[in-house]
């Protein structure tokens, strides 16, 4: 006979009856009447094909086949209990989870140490990975699983897929210790004059077009002379530790994997520039509760690591 046709139910009034040894009080603990719980059994014989109790004295007892599926039926009820028990709650200590975040490679340094600490500390069988994600595709590697969360900008799919603001940052400029010209500059005083002096490696993923600071500088119609344009922070950083260009990055990028015995960073002379970051997650996630823990990690990690 197929699972299908069977009420697990009746597996439970089983159970109960077994493990209690008496009709009366296994329907105090199933919270239902003598009747009820006669009627189960009896629907029970009808499933094997033989009784599974049998009138002794006052009381019952099992027949050899309640004996024998007993053990099994426990175990069955057990694993389905475990299960709806997962599905309700994440036990980070006893769960065996690979977790895998989407985000651009500037935001690796302020939140994976405290985040990958935080995972690696809550249970010996949980374990993480990050991507790059291709920001066309997110919505739909987020709904197939790809990834369970994922950090970036405001993006236009946000209509459709749950999000929050976990991270402002802002931009600072970085320079060599020694930059010749920034000394003149401090005993100036550091503006945007001042800044738009210097030559400048520009920072980007996108093979052309204008960063973050030249757009916040169009309203003045001014622009900064851009000597090298590369696609990672620390590919600027090292560009600027060697010569006499500056670069523009993310404060937070700056804080974690500076080398400041030979870089240094001044604060960006341009006001009204907020780097927020927001964290994506799949729309049939937004329940789960492993999905709703690592969130909080996540959230913890960027307010640690700021």
């Amino acid at each position: 006979m197929h699972i299908s046709r069977v009420d697990l139910n009746l597996l439970v009034v089983f159970d109960t009856v077994y493990a209690e040894g008496s009709m009366t009080a296994a329907s105090r603990k199933l919270n239902l009447s003598q009747p009820a719980v006669s009627h189960a059994l009896a629907r029970l014989r009808e499933v094997f094909g033989e009784p599974l109790f049998e009138r002794r004295g006052r009381g019952i007892a099992p027949t050899p086949l309640a004996r024998a599926i007993a053990g099994p039926v426990r175990d069955a009820l057990t694993a389905v209990e475990r299960t709806l028990r997962q599905a309700s709650h994440f036990d980070p200590a006893a769960a065996e989870r690979h977790f895998r975040i989407g985000l651009r490679e500037a935001l690796e340094p302020s939140v994976l140490p405290e985040l990958g600490r935080a995972i690696c500390a809550a249970g010996p069988r949980l374990s993480l990975a990050t991507a790059r994600h291709d920001r066309p595709r997110l919505e739909p590697d987020l709904a197939a699983g790809e990834f369970d969360v994922a950090l970036d900008v405001l993006l236009p799919l946000a209509d459709r897929v749950p999000h929050e603001l976990v991270l402002v940052d802002r931009l600072v400029v970085v320079a060599r210790r020694d930059h010749p010209q920034l000394r003149r500059a401090k005993r100036r005083g550091w503006t945007i004059d001042a800044y738009l002096e210097l030559d400048h490696v520009q920072v980007s993923s996108r093979r052309r077009g204008p960063a973050l600071e030249d757009v916040a500088l169009r309203p003045t119609g001014r622009s900064r002379r851009i000597r090298v344009r590369c696609q990672s922070h620390a590919a600027a950083c090292r560009v600027v530790a060697g010569t006499d260009l500056v670069a523009t990055i993310p404060e937070a990028y700056a804080k974690h994997v500076l080398e400041r015995e030979v870089n240094q960073v001044l604060a960006l002379p341009l006001e009204g520039i907020a780097l927020e970051t927001y964290m994506y997650w799949p729309a049939n996630a937004d329940g789960d509760p492993a999905n709703r823990w690592l969130r909080e990690q996540v959230r913890s990690a960027l307010r640690t690591g700021r």
